[in-house]
């Protein structure tokens, strides 16, 4: 299998992931090489039935070691996995292809789906959010390892090579040009995989967020404000750019209320003001009460 089929059609299988369909190849005739049961296990998976996929490709991790192959077996077992909602087997069959053979036209996919893997075993934000802190750790690792193309850049180059594979006289030198020209699509394609990752990380760190708000509710109704203060201070430290920020400062400015800390209060209500000058009335009566503290406090200390 040339390497060119395999990157395109790695692609190509990338942009079904993101469309929720597998990809789907014409259906080899069986036979009993490693290229035929491969295939036939391949026409398994092009029709979903991905728990058959599975046996039939387990069937091959080993001979197909060390041979063409080895990578297509592991991306589509993988594959199949991920697709029969099998993620942590998905996951580790993943990372399996990337640790065997790191140079596979399917490392880039396969460094995505274990994050979506993680993605998808992360339950609601009231129970263990590990999953959550995982998928977060391998999207942002995948946004580092495989920056954003320009696609500026990009959509030149290809226009330039449409032009010459249109003036081309050779058919030799216009399938050369046609093969350039879809690298460069797919190059483009990795916009989409770079976008939903940003879209999934803003996603599993609100609900980290709203996890903590939830906590800090539940301490005021225990009455540990101090507890309560410590948890709205997590959403506002460590997820600034959450739909939980506002309430969370509001909570911790009342938080500080309860606790007589009014000088903090004070600082607290201040950023408030700061941060959102159009909802100053929300805190007009916790600024008049904790200014009128303040200035008891001072007329005490100087009596």
């Amino acid at each position: 299998m040339s390497a060119f089929f395999r990157i395109a059609r790695a692609f190509f299988c990338l942009g079904a992931i993101l469309a929720g369909v597998g990809c789907s190849t014409p259906r080899a005739v069986f036979d009993d090489s490693l290229r035929g049961r491969f295939e036939y296990a391949k026409s398994l998976y092009d029709q979903k039935d991905y728990y058959g996929a599975q046996l039939e490709l387990n069937k091959l991790t080993y001979i197909s070691r060390a041979t063409e192959y080895e990578d297509d077996v592991q991306f589509y077992l993988a594959q199949s996995y991920f697709f029969y909602g099998q993620y942590l087997l998905a996951a580790e069959a993943y990372q399996t292809l990337l640790r065997n053979v790191p140079s596979s036209p399917y490392a880039r996919i396969a460094f995505f789906q274990i994050a979506m893997c993680y993605y998808k075993l992360s339950p609601v934000h009231s129970l263990d959010q590990e999953y959550s802190r995982k998928a977060i750790a391998q999207f942002q690792s995948y946004i580092d390892t495989y920056p954003v193309p320009d696609s500026a850049r990009l959509a030149n180059e290809i226009r330039d090579l449409r032009l010459l594979a249109s003036e081309a006289t050779d058919s030799a030198r216009r399938a050369t040009y046609e093969a350039l020209i879809a690298r460069l699509y797919a190059q483009l394609g990795q916009l989409d995989t770079l976008r939903l990752a940003e879209e999934k990380i803003m996603e599993c760190r609100n609900k980290l967020a709203l996890k903590a708000l939830d906590a800090a509710k539940q301490y005021i109704q225990l009455r540990a404000y101090r507890a309560a203060t410590l948890y709205f201070d997590e959403v506002l430290t460590n997820y600034p750019d959450s739909p939980y920020y506002e309430e969370a400062l509001l909570g911790k400015i009342e938080t500080l209320i309860v606790r007589e800390r009014w000088a903090e209060a004070e600082n607290e209500i201040e950023k408030y003001e700061e941060k959102f000058p159009d909802k100053k009335y929300k805190v007009e009566g916790f600024k008049a009460f904790v200014k009128e503290q303040l200035l008891q406090s001072s007329q005490t200390i100087i009596k």
